[in-house]
C-alpha cells in the first residue's frame, strides 16, 4: 500500500482519538441509537452498531465525494500548480502547528524564528535549492501571517452534542452527512490538509480513493465503538490521559506532509510502496 494511503488511514484514525471527537463519542451513538451511555456488562448493542454503520456510510459518502471534487479542482488549476502548492503547503503546515497545540505554547514565536533561521542556514550551506528555499520561506511567512491575524485563535472550538431520542437508520445516515459538513474544528485542519492532497493527485478516482481511506481510518474505530459501546466507554475515560499525545503526533504527520509539499518531495513519498 502507498505511503499517501497509509498516511490517509492514520490520519482518520489520529482524528477519531482527537480531544474533540472521542469525548463527544458516546453521545453520538447515543443520539442515533437512542440508546443510553451507560454500561451494559460487556454485551453487544446490535441497535447501536446497525446505527453507526449508517452514520459512518454517510459521512464516507460526502468525503469520497468532497475527495473527488478536490481532484477535480486541483486538475482545473493546473496552470496555477506551483502557487496552489505553496499556499497549501503553509496551510497544511499551520495546521499541523494548529492540531498538535504548538500555538499555545508560550514560546511559540521564539522557537518558530529559530526554525526560521534554520531554514536560512541550510539554504546558505547548500542544503536547500533555490526553488526548495523560496517555497519553504513562503509557506514560513504565510503561517507566520496567519498566526499574527490570531486565525488559530478561531478554530479552537469544540462540538458538543446531547444524547436525545432515537433517530430511524435513515436519521442515523442523515446524521453523518450532517458531521461530514459540519467537521468540529478538531477534524477540519486534518481533513483540510487531506482533502489538499487529494486536489494534487492525477485522478478524480484517486482522490476519491484517498479520502475512502481517510473515511476507514475515522470509520472503523467508530464501528467498533458501536459494536462495543459499554467497552468502549470505559475505554474514553482511560485514554483521555493521551489526548495530548495524539495532537502532537497528528501536528507532527501534517507539519512533515506540508513540509513535502513545499520541497517537491510528496511525489516521491507516493512511490514508496510496502
Amino acid at each position: 500500500m502507498e505511503v499517501t494511503l497509509i498516511g490517509a488511514f492514520v490520519a482518520g484514525l489520529l482524528s477519531f482519538l482527537s480531544p474533540c471527537i472521542l469525548p463527544v463519542i458516546p453521545a453520538y451513538l447515543s443520539y442515533i441509537s437512542g440508546v443510553s451511555g451507560t454500561p451494559s456488562g460487556g454485551r453487544v448493542n446490535w441497535r447501536v452498531f446497525v446505527s453507526s454503520v449508517y452514520f459512518v456510510l454517510g459521512f464516507t459518502l460526502v468525503f469520497v465525494g468532497l475527495g473527488a471534487s478536490a481532484t477535480f479542482v486541483g486538475q482545473l488549476l493546473q496552470s496555477y500548480q506551483d502557487w496552489v502548492v505553496r499556499i497549501g503547503s503553509g496551510l497544511v503546515i499551520f495546521f499541523g502547528l494548529h492540531f498538535s497545540g504548538a500555538f499555545l505554547w508560550r514560546h511559540f514565536l521564539k522557537a518558530y524564528i529559530l526554525a526560521g533561521v534554520l531554514v536560512v542556514v541550510l539554504y546558505l550551506l547548500g542544503f536547500l535549492g533555490k526553488d526548495s528555499f523560496f517555497n519553504l520561506a513562503f509557506a514560513y511567512v504565510e503561517v507566520l501571517v496567519l498566526y499574527l491575524f490570531k486565525v488559530h485563535e478561531l478554530l479552537y472550538r469544540q462540538l458538543k452534542l446531547e444524547a436525545k431520542p432515537e433517530l430511524s437508520y435513515v436519521g442515523a445516515f442523515l446524521m453523518g452527512v450532517v458531521f461530514a459538513f459540519g467537521w468540529s474544528p478538531c477534524i477540519g485542519p486534518v481533513l483540510g490538509s487531506i482533502l489538499f492532497l487529494a486536489s494534487q493527485q492525477e485522478t478524480v478516482m484517486r482522490g476519491a480513493l484517498l479520502l475512502f481511506v481517510y473515511s476507514l481510518g475515522l470509520g472503523i474505530p467508530f464501528l467498533l465503538a458501536g459494536l462495543l459501546f459499554s467497552v468502549f466507554l470505559s475505554f474514553v475515560k482511560a485514554f483521555s490521559r493521551y489526548f495530548k499525545y495524539v495532537e502532537l503526533a497528528g501536528g507532527v504527520l501534517l507539519v512533515g506532509l506540508g513540509i513535502l509539499l513545499a520541497l517537491g518531495k510528496l511525489s516521491v513519498l507516493a512511490n514508496i510502496t510496502f
